[in-house]
């Protein structure tokens, strides 16, 4: 989960149907990075970014990702990256923006998975719907879960009520037979450390939670700038506290 994420793609071109490529499954396919091993732990990952977002989150620091949109001609170049690292990379990473308001991100994955591709879903748990259709379907391999605060505290993000949304995902995961973890962004004005154990106390059971620090730099709000992110020191108190209710661990501290 970086702080700033640069897109790959190759040229920009009309996304079209051809005797080679299927035509686009989405509209929202913003771009991708070809590999990486930090957004799916223990596996080589390409990991595709579409748009559009349910939530308004001061600090994301993805906010050319909130308002939906699409890159002509990366469907086109991501096909051709697969094909060309088949047998090397383990899967694909379907992150956003927030994939599940998406309303072809079923299309997608199923293309995906046509093509022999393992997938793990990025999500904000907040279309507990769309989750719910993915886990019955078995298009996705592993999830996580990003939670953002407590359930009352979900308006400070723009959207009143959708805490409830999110512990609904929380039990379909908790249901469901796949391997799945929960993540957190410590960003005090809407989640602070101390706040860490409540937060652990509701998803107790679960497999794992993974907690990191809010870095500076390009928000969605640029008064987010302004707010210290809180100690390693503190985010590792806190976590150790977290790790009585399920495992829990620090990334990018």
């Amino acid at each position: 989960m970086a702080q700033e994420t640069t897109y790959l793609s190759g040229p920009h071109r009309a996304c079209a149907p051809s005797p080679l490529v299927d035509a686009c499954p989405t509209a929202r396919m913003a771009g991708f990075l070809p590999t990486g091993m930090l957004d799916w732990p223990g596996n080589v990952a390409t990991t595709v970014f579409l748009t559009g977002c349910t939530l308004r989150c001061p600090y994301c620091h993805n906010p050319s990702l909130i308002e939906a949109h699409g890159t002509p001609g990366v469907w086109e170049d991501l096909l051709a990256h697969l094909t060309v690292r088949r047998g090397w990379i383990d899967g694909v990473v379907v992150s956003g923006g927030e994939p599940t308001a998406d309303p072809d991100l079923v299309a997608l994955l199923e293309s995906l998975v046509a093509r022999g591709l393992r997938v793990k879903l990025d999500t904000n748990g907040t279309r507990p719907d769309v989750l719910e259709r993915l886990l019955a379907s078995g298009l996705v391999e592993y999830v996580a879960l990003d939670v953002k605060t407590l359930p009352h505290r979900y308006g400070t993000l723009g959207a009143p009520g959708a805490g409830e949304l999110v512990l609904e995902s929380v039990s379909l995961l908790r249901r469901a037979a796949i391997p799945h973890e929960y993540r957190v962004t410590v960003y005090p004005p809407v989640i602070s450390c101390e706040e860490l154990p409540d937060l652990a106390r509701l998803l107790a059971g679960g497999p794992l939670l993974a907690i990191q620090r809010f870095r500076p730099g390009r928000t969605l709000d640029h008064r987010a700038g302004d707010v210290d992110p809180v100690s390693p020191d503190d985010l590792a108190s806190a976590a150790r506290t977290c790790s009585t209710f399920l495992p829990t661990v620090t990334r990018g501290a």
